[in-house]
């Protein structure tokens, strides 16, 4: 693992008004480096950043998981006299983010079925043919 890039990723998810980074995300970022690293690869520093990218969108997540529980799933919007119930844009936006972090663990081979896919090998006799 490189050590510097840790430091610099750590810092990029520290709160920015109290400096403090919350220890899930600390956890969530070692415990995904260290499985990288137990793939026969290994982790390379392209594979840090993506780790460095799925924690960044779990603290995103949390924020806006925030804003769900604060306003609900639809919101009171009123345009002058008119009143009308809205989708909060966050539900939309926590599913993207999900979606983005599957696509992040599948490249990253840690999902279940990407390991299935690593390790089925074809053997048709072709080779030997």
């Amino acid at each position: 693992m490189n050590e510097a890039m840790k430091k610099e990723h750590l810092q990029q998810l520290a709160d920015p008004d109290t400096g403090q980074i919350a220890g899930r995300l600390v956890r969530m970022y070692e415990s995904l480096c260290a499985a990288c690293e137990k793939r026969p690869e290994g982790l390379s520093d392209q594979d840090q950043m993506m780790v460095a990218d799925i924690t960044t969108m779990e603290k995103l997540k949390q924020q806006l998981y925030d804003d769900i529980r604060k306003r609900g799933v639809v919101e009171d919007f009123r345009n002058g006299r008119q009143r009308m119930m809205r989708d909060n844009k966050s539900v939309q936006n926590v599913r993207m983010l999900m979606d983005q972090q599957r696509k992040h663990l599948a490249e990253l081979r840690l999902t279940p079925n990407s390991r299935k896919a690593a390790q089925v090998s074809l053997d048709d006799g072709f080779d030997d043919f």
